[in-house]
């Protein structure tokens, strides 16, 4: 057994999002949460001034994509970048995993229970090893795991709730449902949960 502690920075432009996920690794013995970065260029200072085992990565950064700076932000140091994002397509998947500095591939919507499991299996596998989220359903280029599935579900099913008994209902906090939905917004492109629920009916996720 590794009695290693895995050192972790988060890098993501949403500080709620990097709060959240910091606040559900923190208590894990085998993970300690560095830092957490908004933006490129605080990526990039602070990989070539420290070291870490761990970078997980998101793709957008206020329009930018980290992925045309993992050059910069690898440089010549020993860490592992996980990919963590909402932009779950074919598209970025593929140009994620075809770079040699990039190690895993993850969805923001997987189960953040689950993704402990994934840093430790991350950071000990082989560089060649890249990981790969599964159990999801795809959408001609969209992208979504059976989690997000279920509440774009129930946002239908159970439209006359308030978001505190939908999140009772699903067995969540009410912090994690307004996260799933704020993704699935950022998903599917659409502004509200009206265009949402739309989405789902005319590509047959709801069945009304």
């Amino acid at each position: 057994m590794n009695d290693k502690i895995i050192n972790v920075v988060i890098a993501d432009d949403n500080r709620f999002f990097c709060d959240a996920l910091k606040d559900s690794l923190q208590f894990h013995k085998e993970i300690n949460i560095l830092k957490t970065l908004t933006s490129l260029n605080q990526v990039i200072a602070y990989t070539k001034t420290n070291f870490f085992d761990v970078l997980i990565l998101d793709i957008n950064f206020n329009g930018e994509s980290s992925l045309d700076y993992i050059e910069e932000i690898k440089q010549d140091k020993d860490f592992k970048i996980i990919i963590l994002t909402t932009l779950n397509t074919n598209i970025f998947k593929n140009k994620a995993l075809k770079n040699k500095h990039i190690n895993a591939f993850v969805g923001k919507d997987s189960e953040l229970i689950k993704f402990k499991e994934i840093i430790i299996s991350t950071y000990y596998s082989k560089m060649e090893n890249k990981i790969t989220l599964k159990n999801k359903v795809n959408i001609d280029d969209l992208s979504f795991t059976k989690r997000k599935i279920e509440v774009l579900q129930s946002l239908y099913k159970f439209s006359n709730m308030k978001e505190e008994e939908l999140s009772k209902k699903l067995n969540i906090s009410v912090s994690c449902l307004k996260t799933h939905k704020r993704e699935l917004f950022e998903i599917t492109n659409t502004k509200n949960t009206p265009e949402l629920i739309k989405f789902g009916i005319q590509n047959r996720i709801i069945v009304s």
